[in-house]
């Protein structure tokens, strides 16, 4: 598109035109400019020219595909089309072109849902009038109104299976305009299905299905959603319909949306966005659900059951005694819910909306109110916590309920690797963590038994709702939201026992996770400390699984084998230790020994007593046997290596050799050259010398090819033993640094060793070019722990100088160096 076309529409918007009218003008311009080129090019009679998709239904955005349809009653004139498709580009008009007889038109509309769609859109734009009317006549009315049923079914599953693959909620960080849940796509859905089933033709026609309140308010969401669409392609300056955080600021500001004290103007946008979205999907799911009836058979219950003195069972829905129960007595509100939960029976729409009119009545009185509180803590018992939670928030209860939840609504916080915002965060959550009762995936067993297995699930399910809190604050959460606790503790009245697990919990919920990603899981005194502050097993499995729900709530893919795995070790040796095995060493020499032939134990022996115990700890007895073997090559032959394969990809490339300076830098700089993700770093120092690293990459799998491992083992061979220069891939990163560089130097919780944590964003490189500084700077590489996902890395090394802690001064030179290779 031109910069005059750009600066025309930027005009346009400047003169107050929004939203429809805003794609209207400019599809009214494209219009002309069109029908304009094809009557210059001859006018062929016996062609017609169709704006379709987008485009038919006139919500152009400025890098909108322009899909247009040349029709014809054969391809007789297939050769004027074409000659009319080149002035349209020669034009620079980026256009969508297909070209398509009548019986073509139809066996492509029922051999593909989406040809059907944009055919439903089809509007005349220019050529033959006679040829439109025969197509809306014979045409248009078998494409609208044959074949309803699959219609109907196809576009259902093709919006659930949209929603799936766009995150499946309307609260994300960086949601998707056009495709996600609560966007355009969906709009044009109930367009697609109201058309085919109640033949309704434009957007004033959806009148008859909803009433007048809920049609002016969709009207209001699409409006805002297509002049946010214009905002974003303007700054973008191409096609993109993702409200990403590098383009929030300038959308923002190009809507109207100014900073505040207390917010950015950024985030009331998104905030207002949120608002918007959730009415397109409550309207359009109310609009689906009419037009799928016509197809589904409805088995209406006309039974009615008392559930209570104030609250029935009627036609499968929940009803109240009396319309004005909540007026006098706003605390009931929670028994409607309670009832909800335990009969998993949704409210009438006339409770749901008297449920409504009764918000602003939930006030302090009615959260001190015991009985609503004992309602509320009876659904935290139950098997319906999720949907009934989901329920609460979305009338608005749980807020007014719990104001400390209530000021997460709609919370945009940017943290690394989050997709949604923080109370969507914690509801998905919940959600997770009530899904591994009736679980079957495998990877998830283990967790499904130990919540079984819990005496309290009601502890669990309340520390997840609670656990983010302190954010509706800012930094420092835990201990931020562990003081807001305190006041929810006292208003239920919570024992001692309880009160102090839901305090320990909510206040260490992300200790489990950060000590499995930083730190050695096999290490003691790492283990002591954990179990120091977990304090008994019933703590540590009600952490482990909090651990896990808040992990894979992050996004859909956070949560991994291999995070998985970090986890169940750190779990398995904190629980022993809490029963009270406290032996250091965890293997008994004598024996391994002994499992060997005669011949090798010597050798065997001579082994166990070069390696030290933090690597006798932390090595399984089958892995021990192992690496000795690697150990006997490498004393003949300087260098061995072997390849374990483990889970989701991940291989563990692990090598012995005779300790070097920069070893370390000169084995990842090899493996980055392959390409290989190294995820987590193991080193091995002898008491003489001898070196086994054990290197953990993700995608292996993705590298794998026949002969593979011993090329891998003859280049990592020469890199080691300084027979090949080493040329790492280097490539500077483009994409928008959100969140900046962040070096933490500990020199306190470890004995002798030094923890260096470094977070920035991700390259190609990276990690080569931190080696070689911690080279540089004189510590050895004892372990390093690598983090890398959506462009953001987050390692961390623990290091020595001299066999002990790092000196200030060697500290201060390595943050100097490392400071200026993050920030090129």
């Amino acid at each position: 598109m031109s910069d005059a076309m750009l600066e025309r529409i930027a005009s346009w918007m400047g003169q107050g035109i929004q939203g429809r009218l805003l794609a209207q003008q400019y599809t009214a311009y494209m219009d002309t400019l069109i029908s304009g080129i094809f009557r210059d090019t001859g006018n062929p009679e016996n062609l017609l020219l169709l704006a379709t998709g987008g485009y038919g239904r006139k919500e152009l955005a400025p890098f909108s595909d322009i899909d247009i349809m040349f029709y014809a009653p054969n391809r007789d004139d297939a050769a004027a089309a074409e000659k009319i498709l080149y002035r349209l580009w020669d034009s620079k008009i980026d256009i969508s072109h297909a070209f398509r007889t009548p019986k073509e038109c139809l066996d492509e509309a029922f051999k593909d849902v989406r040809t059907r769609t944009t055919l439903l859109e089809s509007r005349y734009l220019a050529g033959s009038r006679k040829l439109y009317e025969q197509f809306r006549k014979d045409v248009y009315p078998s494409i609208a109104f044959r074949k309803q049923r699959q219609f109907v079914s196809e576009k259902l599953k093709e919006m659930e299976k949209r929603h799936l693959s766009s995150g499946d909620s309307i609260y994300l960080l960086e949601p998707h305009i056009k495709e996600g849940d609560g966007g355009l796509r969906d709009i044009h859905t109930i367009f697609w299905l109201s058309n085919v089933v109640h033949k309704i033709v434009d957007v004033e026609g959806l009148q008859t299905l909803i009433s007048p309140q809920d049609h002016r308010r969709l009207l209001g969401a699409y409006d805002f959603l297509i002049q946010a669409r214009f905002c974003l392609h303007l700054e973008c300056k191409r096609k993109n319909d993702i409200l990403s955080f590098e383009y929030q600021k300038a959308v923002a500001a190009c809507l109207g949306f100014r900073d505040t004290k207390k917010f950015s103007g950024a985030e009331r946008m998104m905030r207002y966005y949120y608002l918007k979205s959730r009415i397109i999907r409550d309207v359009s799911h109310a609009v689906m659900v009419l037009c799928s009836r016509e197809y589904t058979p409805v088995f209406r219950d006309f039974t009615r059951k008392r559930l209570s003195a104030d609250f029935l069972l009627s036609g499968g829905r929940i009803i109240a005694e009396k319309d004005d129960l909540f007026v006098s007595r706003p605390e009931k509100v929670m028994e409607a819910y309670y009832y909800a939960a335990k009969t998993g029976k949704s409210f009438s729409s006339a409770l749901r909306e008297r449920i409504r009119e009764s918000l602003l009545r939930i006030n302090r009185s009615t959260r001190n109110n015991p009985e609503a509180v004992q309602y509320f803590l009876e659904i935290m018992k139950g098997n319906r916590v999720y949907d009934t939670i989901r329920e609460m928030h979305e009338t608005g209860v749980l807020g007014r309920f719990i104001p400390e939840f209530g000021a997460l609504r709609s919370l945009v916080v940017h943290e690394p690797y989050h997709l949604y915002t923080v109370d969507e965060h914690s509801l998905m959550a919940i959600r997770n963590l009530e899904r591994l009762r009736t679980t079957t995936v495998m990877g998830l067993i283990h967790l499904k038994g130990i919540l079984q297995g819990m005496e309290r699930t009601d502890v669990l399910f309340l520390s997840i709702l609670f656990h983010d809190i302190g954010k509706a604050i800012g930094r420092h959460h835990e201990e931020e939201g562990y003081k807001r606790l305190k006041s929810l503790m006292e208003r239920y009245r919570f024992e001692p026992r309880k009160r102090n697990r839901i305090e320990v919990l909510v206040r260490n919920h992300i200790l489990m996770s950060r000590l499995a990603r930083t730190r050695e899981v096999s290490d003691p005194d790492v283990i002591a400390a954990f179990a120091e502050t977990v304090g008994d097993s019933e703590n540590l499995k009600a952490i482990y699984l909090i651990t896990y729900a808040d992990m894979s709530a992050v996004n859909p893919h956070f949560w991994t084998a291999w995070k998985a795995s970090l986890l169940r070790e750190l779990y398995d040796n904190t629980e022993r230790y809490l029963a009270g095995y406290r032996q250091t060493l965890t293997k008994q020499p004598g024996s391994i020994i002994a499992s060997f032939p005669r011949r090798e134990q010597p050798a065997l022996a001579a082994f166990i007593e070069e390696m030290t115990d933090r690597y006798l700890i932390a090595t399984p007895e089958a892995g021990l046997k192992e690496d000795f073997k690697l150990y006997a090559r490498a004393k003949e032959n300087g260098f061995s290596m072997r390849i374990d394969i483990k889970n989701d990809s991940v291989a563990d490339v692990i090598l012995c050799t005779t300790d070097a300076p920069g070893l370390f830098s000169r084995i990842v700089g090899y493996l980055s050259m392959k390409r290989l993700n190294i995820v987590h770093g193991r080193i091995f120092t002898g008491k003489t010398g001898i070196v086994i690293d054990k290197i953990s990459v993700s995608n292996w799998n993705d590298f794998w090819w026949e002969g593979c491992e011993e090329d891998l083992a003859e280049g990592l061979e020469d890199a080691v033993l300084g027979m090949k220069n080493i040329e790492p891939v280097r490539q500077k990163n483009s994409a928008h640094d959100l969140y900046g560089v962040f070096i933490d130097i500990d020199n306190e919780s470890m004995a002798s060793l030094s923890i260096i944590e470094i977070f920035s964003q991700d390259r190609i490189g990276l990690l080569y070019d931190i080696a070689q500084v911690l080279y540089a700077g004189g510590v050895n590489i004892i372990s390093a722990r690598i983090n890398t996902e959506v462009g953001l890395a987050q390692d961390v090394f623990l290091v020595q100088e001299n066999g002990g802690k790092v000196s200030a001064f060697t500290l201060h030179e390595l943050m100097k160096g490392l400071w200026k290779t993050l920030k090129n």
